[in-house]
């Protein structure tokens, strides 16, 4: 019997830059209006972000996250010739 993986993620998304209480745009993720935004201020409901990360995970979906934690050059991958 194959074994059952469980992933659950939360994000805490309690500071201001996660809120635009002025401005209802399309999720990235469904397409349904929110007011959410995710680390680079892009539209993006929180329980789509968890979803999406989960999926990440266990290494199915495509990979859209960015780690906030992480500064972007840190991760900028250079290959050599």
């Amino acid at each position: 019997m194959a074994a059952l993986l469980v992933v659950k993620v939360h994000l805490d998304w309690t500071g201001p830059g996660h809120y635009d209480r002025d401005r209802s745009l399309p999720c990235r993720v469904c397409a349904t209006a929110t007011k959410m935004r995710d680390g680079r201020g892009d539209a993006c409901h929180q329980s789509c972000a968890e979803d999406e990360i989960a999926r990440e995970l266990l290494g199915t979906g495509r990979t859209l996250i960015d780690d906030e934690r992480i500064p972007t050059p840190a991760r900028t991958l250079e290959v050599s010739s």
